[in-house]
């Protein structure tokens, strides 16, 4: 807590009844080369790492098997972390394999009332897991979570790849706001490949809670559900450039390779969500 200047790097930490490694309101971190453990089943909240108002952090060559999210940034809570005014920024993740047979790989939130910006997510290996990449939100917590990338992710055997949710709705106690909206935008999935994937994206904003900006480029996942609806949308605006696989929803301009507009989206307010695939 309150620190800057560390270095974490070469060690294990295996069960940790909680999350395992919690940097909270530090500055220029490293992380490297740790390996952290715990049950995949029935170990709730032992998280592996969990930025929490941190900023200039460079998390790298780890591997993470944890029974909740293996990444899960973080900036307070509702009316706490909005008053507390301290966001999460500049953090660098990178040449990661993870799992989360209960969670998520990677995690933006939901816990972000302080904002989250200027986040790069790149080389990583999600295997095993529930969900591959994860940002969620809800009423109440305010603040923001853009410039994102995420670049060259693979997932195998993942359950949900790419996950937005907007109605997270766990709050510390009835003080909340719930005028107080979240803003999501600006985030980019650049090379994103796999195979053993049942959804490949769902993003489920809302009316009052929309996605925007949202970038998707050379994405081609295997997927073991031949269903029709499989990357879904809710309230989403944004682009495909080129060629993506599967289908992308309707709610997303697309673009050709050179940049030039080839289509509008039909609606970006066109809700196509389904939790029973």
């Amino acid at each position: 807590m309150f620190s800057s200047d560390i270095v974490i790097t070469n060690i294990t930490l295996r069960d940790s009844p909680f999350w395992t490694l919690h940097p909270y309101d530090c500055k220029n971190i490293t992380i490297k080369g740790v390996t952290i453990l715990a049950p995949v089943f029935g170990a709730p909240n032992t998280d592996g790492i969990d930025p929490d108002s941190c900023e200039d952090m460079l998390i790298e060559d780890c591997y993470i098997s944890v029974g909740d999210d293996a990444i899960a940034i973080k900036s307070g809570w509702d009316q706490y972390g909005i008053a507390y005014g301290r966001p999460s920024m500049n953090i660098m993740i990178r040449n990661l394999v993870v799992r989360s047979m209960v969670s998520a790989g990677i995690s933006i939130g939901s816990e972000m009332s302080g904002g989250v910006s200027n986040v790069m997510v790149e080389n990583i290996l999600i295997w095993d897991s529930r969900r591959g990449v994860r940002i969620k939100t809800a009423r109440g917590r305010g603040a923001y979570v853009r410039q994102i990338t995420y670049r060259n992710i693979t997932f195998e055997n993942v359950r949900v790849g790419i996950v937005m949710k907007t109605d997270y709705n766990e709050h510390p106690d009835d003080g909340y706001d719930p005028m107080a909206l979240p803003i999501l935008r600006d985030i980019s999935f650049t090379t994103v490949h796999g195979q053993g994937v049942r959804v490949p994206v769902r993003i489920h904003g809302s009316e009052e809670i929309p996605v925007r900006n949202v970038t998707f480029q050379d994405m081609s996942v295997g997927l073991t559900y031949k269903k029709k609806h499989i990357f879904q949308c809710a309230f989403v605006q944004g682009r495909v450039i080129g060629t993506i696989y599967p289908a992308p929803c309707e709610n997303l301009d697309r673009y050709n390779e050179q940049g030039q507009l080839v289509k509008h989206s039909a609606s970006q307010n066109v809700t196509d969500i389904d939790y029973d695939i």
